[in-house]
């Protein structure tokens, strides 16, 4: 809990001190854990300024209060600080109760509200409105015959695969027919 006290054309008295460390381990119970507290109290024009920086975990917060009184700009100051704190440590705890879109179930996923600053996907007139696309997984494009593909695919209960061919280097998709055999596509 280093608190660091500069003062520009004022002295920076023991009762300031002892203030700002009482009020830096307050925020520290706020924050869970140890946090670098800078503050400068400067003095101009009959008031006094307090200007507090604070670090936690790669979070930083700034603050300046003037007053009549150093004490109350050092307090003041600190409330800002400490208000600061609680809402990015509520806006933390809130993302991360927040469920992914691809988590939801299906019905739910496609209730979803898009985010902030994207549009909303443009359903085409001919598309029913039970179907929708639904991204299940990604996976990368290895390089790899046709045929080793084939033998992917019977391993699994995939339908299809999206491979490099290592032939020609272009990107193919392998799927199953209805029929029992193998479909290639090539890009």
């Amino acid at each position: 809990m280093p608190v660091e006290c500069t003062g520009r054309n004022v002295e920076v008295t023991p009762s300031l001190l002892n203030l700002a460390r009482a009020r830096a381990e307050r925020l520290e119970r706020h924050l869970g854990g140890p946090a670098d507290v800078r503050i400068v109290l400067s003095h101009e024009r009959r008031r006094f300024g307090a200007e507090i920086i604070a670090t936690h975990r790669r979070r930083r917060w700034n603050a300046h209060e003037y007053t009549a009184d150093p004490r109350a700009a050092v307090a003041l100051a600190f409330e800002k600080i400490d208000a600061q704190a609680k809402k990015d440590a509520e806006r933390m705890r809130n993302r991360k109760d927040r469920a992914s879109p691809r988590l939801l179930p299906a019905a739910e996923a496609a209730t979803e509200i898009p985010a902030r600053g994207r549009k909303p996907a443009a359903v085409a007139p001919d598309v029913g409105a039970d179907r929708r696309i639904v991204r299940v997984t990604r996976s990368a494009v290895k390089p790899m015959s046709a045929e080793e593909a084939a033998l992917r695919i019977e391993g699994s209960d995939q339908e299809f695969l999206v491979f490099r061919d290592s032939r020609t280097e272009k990107v193919s998709v392998l799927y199953k027919r209805r029929d029992g055999n193998f479909g290639l596509i090539e890009c």
